[in-house]
């Protein structure tokens, strides 16, 4: 969900180039759109407490769509993947200080966290009828990053594990250690790899206890920035045999992973066997991933003019990943009680979030941006007096 600056294989110092890997951009995009059909497309009918059913008085039900949205959750996974990809190629520039790093995370997060927390306050508040304390309790933890729930915006929960992602990182940046990133990329797959082969051989359950710390540590998703670390390197110094090895197992332990996570996410609905859909949207994405790193100069040159809309398209999937909520099911709420039918109210709630998340990606959220960088600026000449 952050700026990559890469050019293609075995490109000396990837940071140097600012066109960016537009394959990845339409990834991304891919992936929040994926989170969102899931979302508002299965979980706004399916799920008793949806706030849609709700609004509008409606019992639970299986939309008649949901072979198209039901796996739309995977997207978390593929963004995972993508942040990866992005903090390896920050972190192993030649550039890369624990400052410009910390400085560069700060700045991408928090605007639109910012924004996206306000507009979900409002929306609890009004719409959804949540109590005011409630929910400003929930907004503070939101705005403060705090690791453990409740948050303003359900989603959130993928921000923690980010951030903790990040600190891992900034160690190494800190220590001036960042070639070794490679090997903690392998070092997360194994880990992970134990992890989910003694979950999978009990209950199901987290066998270690932790529940959400056991996410916070990486042992759940750590996989996935493994396979984004290794991605980078490939770009960085070409394809070697341990790099396709490493990912490889990556995405063994990810199939074991996401079989479990679709008992979750659709075992209500008697989906869980389906999940090798699921798999297979991730193993797509990991191609894509791979022909975006290493045809960047032929995609780009292929889209020529549209190069710039492609961007936009990306920086736009972090708003509409934090916004798709508190926008889409209002909208689908008021289409229903107009008498829209289920497809109907998902595509005018997608289309109002799509807008929505321009508007904050391409003016507002640049805005934020602006003024907390001369903030920073303004500070950092204050402790260098």
């Amino acid at each position: 969900m952050t700026e990559i600056s890469v050019s293609a294989a075995r490109a000396p110092e990837p940071t140097e180039r600012r066109d960016g890997v537009l394959g990845i951009d339409l990834l991304r995009l891919f992936a929040a759109i994926a989170v969102m059909v899931f979302h508002l497309g299965f979980k706004s009918f399916s799920d008793p407490g949806s706030e849609v059913l709700a609004l509008t008085g409606q019992e639970p039900g299986w939309p008649g769509g949901w072979p198209w949205t039901w796996w739309g959750w995977v997207g978390v996974q593929i963004f995972f993947v993508i942040s990866g990809l992005v903090i390896g190629f920050s972190a192993m520039s030649a550039r890369a200080t624990a400052g410009r790093f910390l400085r560069k995370r700060i700045l991408r997060l928090v605007p639109a966290v910012l924004i996206a927390a306000c507009v979900a306050l409002a929306v609890e508040i009004t719409i959804f009828g949540t109590p005011v304390t409630q929910a400003g309790i929930a907004w503070i933890r939101t705005v403060l990053f705090f690791p453990t729930g409740p948050w303003i915006m359900g989603q959130f929960w993928t921000l923690g594990i980010e951030v903790f992602f990040y600190a891992l990182v900034l160690i190494f940046i800190v220590v001036k250690r960042t070639a070794l990133l490679p090997m903690v990329g392998l070092a997360l797959i194994l880990l992970c790899g134990l992890y989910w082969v003694v979950r999978s051989l009990g209950d199901g359950s987290d066998p270690l206890g932790f529940g959400r710390g056991t996410q916070l540590i990486l042992l759940q998703h750590g996989i996935y920035f493994g396979i984004g670390i290794l991605l980078s390197d490939t770009a960085r110094r070409g394809w070697q045999w341990w790099h396709g090895v490493g990912i490889a197992l990556g995405c063994a332990i990810a199939g074991v992973q996401i079989r479990q996570a679709a008992d979750g996410e659709a075992g209500a609905a008697g989906l869980a066997g389906l999940w090798p859909i699921a798999f297979g949207f991730f193993l797509l994405a990991i191609g894509l991933v791979i022909v975006a790193l290493h045809w960047n100069d032929r995609i780009v040159a292929r889209l020529g003019a549209s190069a710039g809309t492609v961007r936009m398209a990306g920086l736009m999937t972090y708003p509409l990943y934090l916004l798709h909520n508190h926008t889409g099911k209002p909208t689908m709420a008021w289409a229903i009680d107009l008498g829209a039918g289920p497809v109907l109210a998902t595509g005018l709630a997608m289309a109002v979030t799509v807008l929505v998340s321009l508007w904050v990606a391409a003016r507002l959220e640049p805005a934020l941006r602006t003024r907390m960088d001369a903030a920073w600026d303004k500070l950092a000449s204050k402790r260098s007096v």
